[in-house]
């Protein structure tokens, strides 16, 4: 598989974890969603939650696996933009989760589906 750039290939993997999402009857309510804080690849909603979904991809395991450089920064800037998505769409009554979406190239791509990756009470909110 090739991709012209990087964000060629993010949207790619960020299509494939959307249909994932999509089948397991979560319908995505956002992409790419851009604060001040840094970004949230997707946007999803089943029922009374919303869950902000992180999306990344390895094809090696040279720099780490796909889950280790969600490191404490990262999971942090997800959460303030998240903060900012629900306080700018006014989504206090659901239920909210962080998970994230891992692909390893083997063969073709498998994934790990990693929910609760973030909890909030580890940055003293």
């Amino acid at each position: 598989m090739y991709f012209k750039n990087t964000r060629e290939q993010g949207y790619y993997f960020e299509d494939i974890a959307s249909k994932i999402f999509s089948l397991n009857g979560y319908r995505i309510i956002e992409k790419n969603y851009y604060t001040r804080y840094g970004e949230i690849d997707l946007i999803a909603k089943k029922q009374n939650l919303i869950v902000f979904i992180e999306v990344k991809q390895r094809s090696s395991n040279n720099f780490g696996f796909g889950e280790d450089s969600i490191n404490y920064q990262k999971r942090k800037k997800i959460f303030l933009s998240a903060r900012q998505f629900i306080y700018q769409k006014k989504l206090f009554d659901f239920n909210i989760r962080f998970d994230a979406i891992i692909f390893y190239k083997r063969n073709n791509y498998s994934y790990k589906w990693l929910k609760n990756i973030i909890w909030g009470d580890e940055f003293g909110f």
